[in-house]
């Protein structure tokens, strides 16, 4: 199933999950939505989000919001290539305020040098992955912790990386985690496909195999260190999947049937 998070317009206190009806337009959107059940309430009981509604929405009638809103939201490093991983896997953490939803335009900063799209697969968690010490996602069971998969483009300015190890100026700004546009609960984390998109142009073709470290060894390694819930997200890595971009162009990540568009002013 493909999940969104829609708010009804006018209503911005009232988030509904919901899937995507109706064809796709040229903007990546569907015609409506159909409100579903709250999928991390099902997926703790062990079961999947159904419908909550006989009655569509028309897409004109809500605002489309990031698929998740995470309270964590993890980056891994060191997961580019086999020869450009000098380090073992490395995590970092990103401030969830940087989340912006498909669709919405990003203001590129004028004084950090290059932007470079990178794009990513994200990895929604659905459930308590349980204290670090002990944690119960372990790399075999990592799937069952997984709510699915979304797109998402980590945004980045390697210029700042120079003098910003800890990535907080070089990834940190408003925009820099466009997100979305749904959750594919039905794809694999371990075979997936991804790519990246420059007004139109296909720049980078990758996919999840070619990362040195599984996206399932990367949760687990977080999940030994922090304790993550529903709704937080993974950033699995960029192995050849970034290329710089400009004003001007439409960003788009492609991951296996999810595409995300960011407008980059």
């Amino acid at each position: 199933m493909r999940i969104a998070r829609v708010a009804p317009i006018g209503r911005p206190d009232v988030v509904l999950h919901a899937r995507p009806v109706g064809a796709i337009g040229p903007d990546g959107l569907p015609e409506g939505w159909m409100p579903v059940d709250d999928p991390y309430r099902t997926i703790a009981r062990g079961g999947e989000a159904r419908d909550a509604s006989n009655a569509a929405m028309p897409a004109s009638s809500v605002v489309l919001l990031p698929p998740a809103a995470p309270t964590v939201l993890v980056g891994i490093a060191q997961n580019r290539g086999a020869n450009e991983h000098p380090l073992p896997v490395q995590a970092w953490l990103k401030s969830p305020r940087t989340v912006v939803a498909h669709g919405e335009p990003v203001r590129a900063r004028r004084d950090a040098g290059r932007v470079v799209a990178e794009a990513e697969i994200g990895i929604v968690i659905g459930r308590d992955t349980g204290d670090p010490t002990a944690p119960a996602l372990q790399e075999a069971n990592a799937h069952e912790f997984v709510l699915g998969v979304t797109a998402v483009n980590d945004l980045s300015y390697p210029d700042r990386a120079q003098l910003d190890a800890r990535n907080f100026e070089s990834k940190g700004g408003d925009g820099s985690t466009p997100l979305g546009p749904w959750i594919d609960t039905d794809a694999s984390i371990d075979a997936l496909p991804f790519a990246l998109e420059l007004d139109g142009e296909r720049v980078c073709d990758t996919s999840a195999e070619a990362m040195p470290v599984p996206v399932r060894e990367a949760l687990a390694y977080v999940a030994r260190w922090v304790r993550l819930g529903p709704g937080d997200v993974v950033m699995a890595g960029a192995p050849h999947s970034n290329h710089e971009a400009h004003p001007g162009q439409t960003i788009t990540v492609i991951v296996g049937d999810v595409r995300l568009e960011t407008p980059l002013r």
